[in-house]
C-alpha cells in the first residue's frame, strides 16, 4: 500500500514541476508538500532495499532544498533550480520502480553477489538516445568537462587537507552534477560511476571516512575513468557510433563500493583475504572477450570545424559595454575632426573607415549574445505535453522559427511569459474533446507557436483554435471589481487588455492549472521589462492570437535625435509613425483633453516636451515648429519638437538608481560630443497624454 501511494505522489509531483512557475507561489508550496509527503512514505518504508531507498531519500531532500531556495529568493537562475527539481523526481520515479517493480511486491535486500551483479548489469546495458536528444549530450559534454576539471582542482588539495570540507564539498559537487545530468540523458555508465564517487564523498563530509590511502586513490581513478567516458562519448556524438563499455569500469565501480561499505577512516592495507576478494570480484565482474555496447542512436551529423567554447556571460557583458564605449569615442573623435577639417581631407577619409570597423565589431559583439530561441520552445513542447494530458485534451503543439535568434538576456526572460499564456490557452482556449466535436471542430485541439524577426524587432506567436475570448464576460468582470465603470466606452482591443489586470479571471472554476487570476499580469510586466508589448487578437469560437513584440537586443537602438530648446533626446524609431510641419487649421483645443492635432483625419493629442522637461523652446508656437508622430498599441500622440537632427544607434545606458524612475523618460546615450541624451518612453508619454 505505501509503495502504490508512493508512486502516486511521485506521479502528482512529476505532474506539478512541469506546470510550475516560479512566480506562483500557490504551486511551489503545492510542490513543497508533496515532496514532504513523498520523504515521509519513504521513511516508513522499512522492508525495501536499503540503498535505493537512502538515494531516493537524499533525491527528495535535494529537490526539496532547490525548491526552498526559490521560496526564498536565494537562487540567481531559477530556471536551472527548477530544471535540478524535474531531474531529481526523474530520478526518484526511477528509484521507485527498482524498489517497487511490480507495484505490488518489495524487494528484498539483493545479497552481495546480487548487488554485484546489478553494478555489472548497469554498466553494460545498452541505452538509446534519440537523434533530437543529440544536442543535449553536446551539451553535456560541455559541462561534464567543467565539473571534472573542477573536482580534479579540488581533489588535488584534497591531498594535503584531506579534511577539509569545502574542498570535499567542491569535488561531491562535481560529481552529484555530473551524475544529475547524465541521470537525465539515460547516461548509465557515467551515472553509475558518478553515483558511487558521489557515495564515498558524502561519507567524507560526514566524517565517517577519511580521503587518505585507497580512498582518495580510487577517487582519482574515478576522475580518469570519467574522462575516459566522457571523452568516448563526445566521439560517438560527432561519429554516431556507439560507445563501448570501459573493461576497468566494473572493477572500479567495485573498489568505490567496498570503500562505502568498509567505511574506511584510515589508510588501508591490502590483506591476503581483500586480495582475495579482489580475485574473485574481478572474476565475477569481468567483461567478454567482446564488450557488450552502451549504444547512441543517434543521427546526429558530425560538427564543421566551427569549435565552440563557454564564456561566462558577464565577460560578454563587459565586452559589449566596452565597444559601446568603443563607439561613444569614436563619435567623439569623428564629429571633432568633420567640425575642423574639409570632408576632403584624408584624415577625414581614414576616420569614416575606421568609423565602419567599429560598427561592424559592435555589431559582431552583440551577435556573440545571439542565441536561437529552439532551447525555450523545447520546454514549450513539454509544457503543453503534460498539461494536455492532465486537462483531459488532446492538443496538436506545432513550433515555427526556433532558429531565430535573440538576446541571452531575452531568452532567459521569456520563458515564464510563455509559461502563463501557454497554460491559458490549454485551460481557457482550448474546448474540452466532446464540446469540439458538438459543435464541428476537431476534436484535437491546435496550438502555434512562432518566432520571426519584423523591423527590428522579435515577435512571437502564440495562436489557439479554442473558444476565443469572450468580450462581454471580461466586461463585467471588470466592471464588477470596479477596474472600469460602466459608463466608460471601450474599443474591442482595450477589453482584451483587461485580463491583464491584476486579479481579474473569467475562469468559472479554479483548476490545478489556472484560473486564480493571477499571471497574465506577471505576463504583461515582464514583457514590459523587456522593452516590448503584447496585441490581441480573438474571433469568438474561432481562437485567439497573442503576440508579443521586443526589441532583438536589451543594449543598442536605432534612434531618432530631435532637439527642444538646447536639449537633445532620442526617440525609437520603431515608435514613429511620421513628423510634421503643422498648419493652424490642424490644431484644435478640446474641453477636457487639452491640445489636438488632426493627422489624417483623427485628433491625436500634443506634448510640448519643453513643459514636460522644463527647458526653454526655440517657439512656442506649433505651426513653426515640428510634430513628431508617434505610436504604441495602436494609440498616438504628438510630440512638439524644435528640430530633427538625424538618425543614429545608440547604447543605451541606465540612469542609475540614484535617478529612478523619470517620467518619459526610459534611459541615456552618450552621444558623440560626450554630452548625454535622454531616450524618451513613448509608452509612457502616449498614456501621459491621453490622460490630460
Amino acid at each position: 500500500m505505501r509503495c502504490e501511494k508512493l508512486t502516486e505522489l511521485i506521479e502528482q509531483a512529476a505532474s506539478a514541476i512541469n506546470m510550475i512557475s516560479a512566480t506562483d507561489l500557490s504551486e511551489i508550496e503545492n510542490l513543497q508538500k508533496i515532496l514532504d509527503q513523498i520523504k515521509q512514505n519513504i521513511t516508513e518504508i522499512s522492508d525495501g532495499p536499503a540503498q535505493l531507498l537512502e538515494e531516493a531519500q537524499g533525491r527528495t531532500s535535494e529537490a526539496t532544498e532547490a525548491l526552498q531556495e526559490i521560496l526564498r529568493k536565494e537562487t540567481q537562475d531559477t530556471a536551472r533550480s527548477i530544471e535540478i527539481i524535474s531531474q531529481a523526481i526523474s530520478t526518484i520515479q526511477s528509484l521507485a520502480n527498482k524498489i517497487n517493480p511490480d507495484n505490488s511486491t518489495l524487494e528484498s535486500e539483493p545479497a552481495e553477489t546480487d548487488h554485484i551483479a546489478d553494478v555489472e548489469t548497469a554498466t553494460q546495458e545498452t541505452t538509446a538516445i534519440s537523434e533530437k536528444d543529440a544536442g543535449f549530450i553536446l551539451d553535456f559534454i560541455t559541462e561534464a568537462y567543467e565539473h571534472i576539471e573542477s573536482a580534479e582542482a579540488g581533489l588535488l588539495n584534497l591531498g594535503n587537507q584531506p579534511d577539509d570540507k569545502e574542498i570535499i564539498n567542491q569535488v561531491f559537487c562535481g560529481f552529484h552534477m555530473i551524475k544529475g545530468l547524465a541521470a537525465f540523458l539515460n547516461l548509465t555508465q557515467i551515472c553509475q560511476l558518478a553515483h558511487w564517487a558521489e557515495n564515498l564523498l558524502d561519507l567524507a563530509g560526514k566524517n565517517e571516512l577519511s580521503m587518505t590511502g585507497n580512498n582518495i586513490e580510487n577517487v582519482f581513478e574515478a576522475i580518469d575513468m570519467m574522462k575516459k567516458l566522457v571523452v568516448d562519448l563526445e566521439h560517438s556524438a560527432k561519429t554516431g557510433k556507439a560507445v563501448s563499455a570501459q573493461y576497468s569500469l566494473p572493477q572500479l565501480l567495485a573498489k568505490l563500493k567496498e570503500s562505502v561499505e568498509n567505511h574506511s577512516s584510515a589508510p588501508s592495507s591490502t590483506s591476503q583475504q581483500t586480495q582475495e576478494k579482489d580475485k574473485e570480484l574481478d572474476r565475477i565482474l569481468s567483461v567478454e572477450d567482446e564488450p557488450k555496447k552502451q549504444g547512441v542512436t543517434t543521427q546526429a551529423q558530425a560538427p564543421s570545424g566551427d569549435e565552440k567554447i563557454k564564456v561566462s556571460t558577464a565577460r560578454l557583458d563587459n565586452l559589449v559595454n566596452m565597444v559601446g564605449e568603443l563607439v561613444v569615442a569614436q563619435l567623439m573623435v569623428s564629429e571633432e575632426v568633420n567640425t575642423t577639417r574639409a570632408s576632403e581631407h584624408n584624415l577625414c577619409r581614414k576616420i569614416a573607415h575606421q568609423s565602419k570597423i567599429i560598427r561592424d565589431l559592435q555589431q559582431l559583439s552583440m551577435s556573440i549574445r545571439m542565441v536561437p530561441i529552439g532551447g525555450v520552445f523545447q520546454k514549450m513542447a513539454r509544457l503543453v505535453r503534460d498539461l494536455s494530458r492532465k486537462s483531459g485534451k488532446e492538443i496538436s503543439f506545432t513550433t515555427t522559427g526556433d532558429e531565430t535568434e535573440l538576446d541571452r538576456t531575452v531568452v532567459d526572460k521569456i520563458s515564464d511569459p510563455l509559461v502563463h499564456m501557454l497554460r491559458n490557452a490549454i485551460d481557457h482556449g482550448v474546448e474540452p474533446p466532446e464540446e469540439r466535436t458538438k459543435i464541428g471542430k476537431n476534436p484535437k485541439g491546435r496550438i502555434e507557436l512562432q518566432a520571426y524577426h519584423e523591423a527590428g524587432n522579435i515577435v512571437i506567436e502564440i495562436e489557439d483554435d479554442g473558444k476565443g475570448l469572450n468580450k462581454e464576460r471580461i466586461l463585467k468582470k471588470a466592471i464588477d471589481k470596479g477596474i472600469v465603470s460602466a459608463e466608460q466606452e471601450l474599443s474591442k482591443e482595450e477589453v482584451y487588455k483587461l485580463i491583464f489586470h491584476p486579479g481579474l479571471s473569467t475562469a468559472q472554476k479554479v483548476t490545478s492549472v489556472s484560473g486564480r487570476g493571477v499571471g497574465m499580469d506577471v505576463v504583461k510586466k515582464s514583457v514590459e521589462s523587456l522593452h516590448g508589448r503584447i496585441d490581441i487578437s480573438s474571433t469568438p469560437g474561432k481562437g485567439s492570437i497573442f503576440t508579443i513584440r521586443m526589441p532583438l537586443t536589451l543594449a543598442i537602438i536605432d534612434g531618432q535625435i530631435i532637439r527642444a530648446g538646447n536639449n537633445r533626446y532620442i526617440i525609437p524609431i520603431n515608435s514613429i509613425d511620421r513628423s510634421l510641419k503643422p498648419t493652424s487649421e490642424q490644431l484644435s483645443s478640446v474641453h477636457g483633453r487639452g491640445e489636438m492635432a488632426i493627422v489624417q483625419g483623427n485628433l491625436t493629442p500634443i506634448i510640448r516636451l519643453y513643459r514636460l522637461f522644463g527647458i526653454v523652446p526655440d517657439t512656442e508656437d506649433p505651426t513653426e515648429s515640428l510634430l513628431v508622430v508617434v505610436e504604441d498599441e495602436d494609440k498616438k500622440c504628438c510630440l512638439l519638437v524644435d528640430e530633427l537632427l538625424g538618425q543614429q544607434q545608440v547604447v543605451i545606458k541606465s540612469l542609475g538608481d540614484g535617478l529612478g524612475k523619470v517620467k518619459g523618460v526610459s534611459g541615456g546615450a552618450i552621444m558623440g560630443d560626450g554630452r548625454v541624451s535622454l531616450i524618451l518612453d513613448i509608452p509612457n508619454l502616449i498614456e501621459l497624454a491621453n490622460k490630460i
